[in-house]
């Protein structure tokens, strides 16, 4: 066990705190880029019984459509409307998984545990998973990876199992990292307690 006193020198204090707002702001984040995932789950099982999109599309909120097409006509503005959406979904889920990744490398300066350090290397991996999806899609035409069978889902005649496996993956690993970052953060709010000179000072397993 390691403690760590809160009372140190000005500027890693600042360091600290900074790295502790952008964590907050981060896992906030987090929280509805989740949901979005989630939502994208649930209505692909339920499929046509949602009555909102079949087993063959995955479902996006509107604003994510939104976001889509502002940076596919940005990253490719003069290519096909179809490439267009592409590379913007790549680019988005790779932007949006950068910020979930870097509040855990926050969280984890504050609170280094290995609860998070896990979380870390989790969605440290998931991220590599967005860098090849989106490089093979501006390079190769389609995104390559693990969600995609790389490649393979191509090759099996059912939209629905291309949909649905990648649909399953991407939902696990948003969902894996979480609860590992909460328990951190309830193990150190357990275990920061006052000190005998009345400062706080906190407690994390290396």
């Amino acid at each position: 066990m390691a403690t760590i006193g809160i009372s140190g020198s000005r500027p890693l204090w600042n360091l600290v705190s900074a790295a502790g707002m952008a964590a907050v702001l981060a896992l906030l984040f987090q929280v509805g880029h989740f949901a979005e995932h989630a939502l994208q789950f649930a209505i692909w099982l339920a499929g046509d019984l949602s009555n909102i999109c079949g087993r063959d599309t995955p479902w996006m909120s509107p604003w994510a459509i939104l976001m889509v097409k502002k940076l596919g006509l940005l990253v490719a503005p003069v290519a096909p409307p179809e490439r267009q959406m592409m590379l913007g979904m790549e680019v988005l889920h790779l932007v949006g998984n950068s910020i979930f990744l870097a509040g855990l490398i926050c969280l984890h300066i504050c609170i280094p545990s290995k609860r998070v350090r896990w979380a870390v290397f989790i969605e440290s991996f998931h991220l590599y998973e967005h860098v090849m999806l989106t490089a093979t899609a501006f390079f190769l035409g389609k995104p390559i990876g693990m969600s995609t069978l790389f490649g393979a889902t191509s090759l099996i005649e059912s939209r629905e199992f291309a949909v649905g496996f990648r649909v399953s993956w991407h939902f696990a690993m948003n969902l894996l990292p979480m609860p590992l970052a909460m328990m951190g953060v309830m193990e150190y709010l357990r275990e920061d307690v006052p000190s005998s000179g009345g400062k706080r000072v906190r407690s994390a397993s290396e």
